[in-house]
């Protein structure tokens, strides 16, 4: 009983402790994102700007997701749990901010958050932005689990996954017949639901591709690219065998009203693309060839 109590009492103590956490990020965060340092550090009020509630609790779900991969080990004492705790978390949130940053400065380089969010309650941007936000950290919690504790490999992780997302972020033209910037403008809501798909859909491919162990750098990095370099040639199989197997009739853009696409036109490319990215992650990391191949 006493130790049933015992372990009731530490899981508070750590409750309150990641509140603490929570509550020196909001601070933080407010303080490394001055563009929107005064609606953090004010009263949340959903209700008055829809678009400023997804742009904000994006950073709360992010923040949260990527929190739910670190432990608490006791068997060296709890300061010593408290203490490993503080430290990966700091360096996750430092770099969770840092890939906002890098990839609102590729992605959205012509729109500010104070336009947009504040000014124009564009309900597009936010979407877009709430999207990379749950990409970047669902990328970070996975840097997190493969690097095992280690702030080092977690920033190496980190760094070789943020540039794959750079790059990946700037394929959409590829992949979409939206325009992006315009849509945008309109706050035609069809181009941050296509987004969205397209950006989760490469976050789960290079979260796939970074997911395992590190026994050199080399090793590391060459079999990582092996499956970024198949899931580029395997995507465009799935997303046209979609198209094909369910007689999607895709949208032309002589076909679009004046208004710009419908949301069915975003809905159709986000789920399609998404869909195909998870099909691909299959195929790329779900196929064990036992020890007669090389793992691929």
């Amino acid at each position: 009983m006493n130790e049933l109590l015992d372990k009731v009492i530490i899981r508070l103590v750590f409750t309150i402790f990641i509140c603490l956490i929570l509550f020196v990020y909001r601070y933080a965060h407010a303080f490394l994102y001055p563009s929107a340092r005064s609606q953090f550090l004010k009263k949340i009020t959903p209700n008055k700007n829809s678009a400023d509630s997804v742009h904000m609790f994006a950073r709360i779900l992010g923040m949260a997701l990527i929190m739910s991969e670190f432990y608490f080990y006791l068997s060296d004492g709890i300061l010593i749990a408290l203490l490993d705790f503080s430290i990966m978390s700091t360096a996750s949130f430092i770099t969770f901010i840092a890939s906002i940053y890098i990839a609102e400065s590729i992605v959205l380089y012509n729109f500010e958050y104070s336009d947009e969010i504040l000014k124009r309650k564009n309900m597009a941007y936010a979407i877009i932005s709430f999207s990379m936000v749950i990409g970047l950290a669902y990328i970070i919690k996975t840097a997190a689990a493969v690097s095992k504790d280690s702030p080092i490999v977690f920033l190496f992780i980190w760094l070789f996954a943020i540039v794959l997302f750079g790059f990946a972020t700037k394929s959409y033209t590829f992949f979409s017949k939206l325009p992006f910037g315009r849509l945008i403008i309109q706050k035609n809501v069809a181009i941050g639901l296509s987004y969205s798909g397209f950006i989760w859909g490469w976050s789960l491919i290079i979260a796939s591709a970074i997911n395992h162990p590190m026994i050199n750098i080399k090793w590391y990095l060459s079999h990582s690219m092996i499956k970024i370099l198949l899931s580029i040639i395997i995507l465009p199989l799935f997303q046209r065998g979609l198209v094909k197997i369910f007689k999607i009739a895709v949208t032309k853009n002589d076909d679009q009203s004046v208004d710009g696409p419908e949301v069915g036109d975003g809905i159709y490319e986000g789920i399609a693309f998404l869909s195909a990215c998870l099909l691909t992650s299959v195929i790329t990391g779900n196929i064990h060839f036992g020890t007669f191949y090389p793992i691929f």
